[in-house]
Parts: C-alpha cells; structure tokens; sequence
C-alpha cells in the first residue's frame, strides 16, 4: 500500500471481497471434485473432515458441520453408498452409531486434488520463508476463525 492510493480501510475492505472470491471459487471447484466421486460437495467435505476427526458419531458430524441429524444421516447415506464411510455400532450406547471413515479411495481422491496441489505449490514457491510463515498463520487463523463463525449461525 503507498501513500495515497488507498485507505486502509479501503485495502482491508478488498482483502474480504477476495476472501469471499476465493470461497465462492473453492465451493465450485469442490462441487466439481464431488461430482466426480458422485457426491455433493456437502458430503466431500464431511468425508474430509472425518478424515480430520477420525470415527466420529453422526450427532458429532452434525454438531461439527451444523447440519440437521437428518441431512447428515442423507450424507452418511451417500458416503457409505461410494465406500468412503462406513457405520459401526458404538460399543458403549446402542443407540449410537460411530461413523468410520474408509482410506482405499484416497488415492483416487489425491488424484483428483493433485492438479490443484501443484499449482498451489508453484505459488508458494514465489514466495520466500518469511512470507510463507505469515501465509501459515493467516491460514490458521483463518482456520480458527471460521469454525467459530459459523457456530454464531446457529
């Protein structure tokens, strides 16, 4: 930013609008991964989180994902139905269900993120590590954030 071209006010303004630039692009290009899994992107994005979480019961991943319990028992539904999750009766409560998810499709899910991968490392090879240690930091923070955003939508 130099003197006299834009306020900071102005310049933090247009950081937002390409935060929420790269959110709508990174919705589309997800909805295009997830149709090639005949998924949704709603249901690939779960499979990734559980792929974070590990076995998690379906009230967790609605919790996690503030999706009704019968929204996600529709994604549970569809990621069994691909062989990416699958359900096992918790040990502990009957009536719960824990589900797991499965990793003989990563390959194929890898695949299919490897050309984006790599365009992404060829831009963070453009910057140096100073540069690459902030972009870590906003996207943790980033990452803090957004859980904590969308529990106030509730």
């Amino acid at each position: 930013m130099s003197e006299g071209k834009i306020s900071r006010e102005q310049f933090i303004s247009s950081l937002v609008m390409e935060m929420r630039k790269f959110h709508t692009s990174i919705v589309l290009f997800n909805e295009g991964i997830a149709t090639k899994l005949h998924l949704n992107a709603t249901d690939l994005r779960c499979r990734e989180l559980l792929s974070h979480t590990g076995p998690i019961t379906a009230g967790q991943l609605s919790l996690l994902t503030n999706l009704t319990t019968g929204a996600i028992t529709g994604v549970i539904n569809r990621l069994e139905k691909e062989e990416l999750v699958e359900r096992i009766d918790d040990p502990h409560d009957r009536r719960k269900v824990i589900i797991q998810p499965l990793y003989h499709r990563d390959n194929e899910i890898t695949y299919l993120f490897k050309p984006l991968s790599d365009s992404l490392t060829d831009i963070f090879e453009k910057y140096n590590d100073e540069e690459l240690i902030l972009l870590s930091k906003f996207w943790n923070d980033i990452n803090l954030l957004i859980p904590k955003e969308t529990k106030k939508l509730t």
